[in-house]
């Protein structure tokens, strides 16, 4: 179902990734039951083979285990309670869940208010210079293969 991403993610300098560090699925599970919905699937899959890893300095959000979730600065839940303890976030963000930051102008994150036949979120690029949002990719494994062609 992902052959061509894995084959990008095999071959590419541009997205650093470390084998071996994939999400245990009770792990998933219990970031699901948190935020009160099931992650996309791309995303899912990612996570379970993958895991983690860095690009332009930032690295794309995982699950950790639940016992470094609580200071893991590369962990999707750790980040999305930090944004919702903010009044401004959440007033101005209600269906944001941020999963890329790299280390330039903008950020991306999934919107959580619309998913599609197979359950996806769209991933949205905020510019934080101008104040733009747009949709970048509309599921998680197009994202990351935009990512990496764009940069490769």
């Amino acid at each position: 179902m992902y052959e061509r991403l894995a084959d990008k993610l095999k071959t590419t300098s541009a997205l650093k990734w470390f084998p071996g560090h994939g999400a245990e699925e009770s792990w998933i599970a219990e970031v699901e039951e948190e935020l009160g919905f099931s992650l996309p699937p791309s995303y899912r899959w990612w996570l379970v083979h993958y895991g983690n890893a860095r690009l332009n300095g930032g690295n794309i959000l995982t699950v950790s285990a639940p016992e470094h979730r609580e200071y893991d600065d590369s962990d999707l839940l750790y980040i999305h309670r930090l944004n919702k303890a903010e009044d401004w976030w959440v007033s101005r963000f209600p269906n944001r869940m941020d999963l890329f930051v790299p280390d330039s102008d903008e950020l991306y994150f999934f919107d959580t208010s619309s998913r599609n036949e197979q359950g996806e979120f769209p991933i949205m690029c905020y510019d934080l210079m101008n104040d733009l949002i747009d949709t970048y990719a509309v599921t998680f494994a197009e994202f990351l293969e935009r990512l990496i062609d764009e940069r490769t």
